[in-house]
């Protein structure tokens, strides 16, 4: 409840700085939105943060909503 009333951005998630999330994107203000969203402030919702602590592997496709990072891959140039 305490956490409700925080101001964005004042509290941030323990695991902000170890996320291998992050490097799944290209784009720095994609990854703007998420940590904004969920990484400051709000960050107990982020899926990810709930999975590290109650001790799940947290796969690394998983989006902070719960959904999957569908995973791009260039095709082989021949």
């Amino acid at each position: 409840e305490w956490m409700a009333s925080a101001p964005l951005g004042t509290l941030k998630c323990t695991h902000l700085e170890a996320c291998e999330l992050f490097p799944q994107f290209s784009k720095a203000g994609l990854l703007r939105v998420w940590q904004i969203n969920y990484c400051e402030g709000d960050f107990e919702r982020c899926e990810r943060f709930r999975h590290a602590r109650d001790g799940r592997d947290v796969p690394l496709t998983m989006l902070p909503n719960g959904k999957s990072l569908r995973m791009w891959k260039p095709t082989d140039p021949r």
